[in-house]
């Protein structure tokens, strides 16, 4: 099994957690919250239980990337076909809906080069020498395949040659939240293609 559909198994592992949280998640939303740390917890006790079934090698947080204080939110080491292979793994939890009066949609934070939205992620992830860089963003509520699409389609063209590629889709999700797994690469580097339209 290729790296990206281990990747992919992870997250629908932990979707059927976060299906069980509807409560928290609608809470999130209706409050117009971001709680990236509230994200980070449950990941983390999900990893933990991964790694005690065997069904990951091992993983760390907070991880330093070599020069500096850079951080990666998660490293997985997660063994494939071709053996243990390290995933670095960015996290963000985005609010789709209105916060305070203004009105968020996934576009507008693939548009933006703050670190509201992931441009300065993907560039730090390609610090990493490894190709196995994600984003994993948890967005509440579901954005839609037609905004995630189209934010997806506007980031590699607005941030060229920083491109990403959507391995999961908003279908595949219910109404009240979404993961977005999203492989971080440059333009350079290989040939992407957002296949999630």
């Amino acid at each position: 099994m290729v790296l990206e559909e281990h990747i992919k198994d992870l997250v629908f592992q932990f979707k059927e957690i976060l299906d069980t949280r509807q409560d928290i998640l609608s809470c999130f939303c209706k409050h117009g919250v971001q709680l990236e740390g509230w994200m980070k917890g449950e990941l983390l006790y999900f990893l933990d239980n991964e790694k005690s079934a065997g069904r990951i090698a091992h993983f760390d947080r907070e991880v330093l990337m070599g020069i500096g204080k850079r951080k990666v939110d998660f490293k997985v080491e997660m063994s494939t076909d071709s053996g243990v292979v390290e995933v670095w793994i960015e996290l963000k939890h985005w609010l789709i809906g209105d916060q305070k009066g203004t009105r968020y949609d996934a576009q507008s934070y693939f548009n933006d080069p703050t670190p509201v939205g992931i441009k300065p992620d993907v560039e730090k992830l390609n610090e990493v020498p490894d190709d196995a860089k994600f984003l994993l963003i948890l967005t509440t509520k579901n954005p839609g395949m037609a905004d995630w699409s189209t934010g997806v389609d506007r980031f590699n063209e607005k941030f060229s040659p920083l491109h990403i590629e959507s391995l999961t889709t908003p279908a595949d999700f219910p109404s009240f939240y979404y993961i977005g797994l999203l492989k971080a690469a440059r333009a350079d580097v290989g040939e992407y293609t957002n296949t999630q339209r």
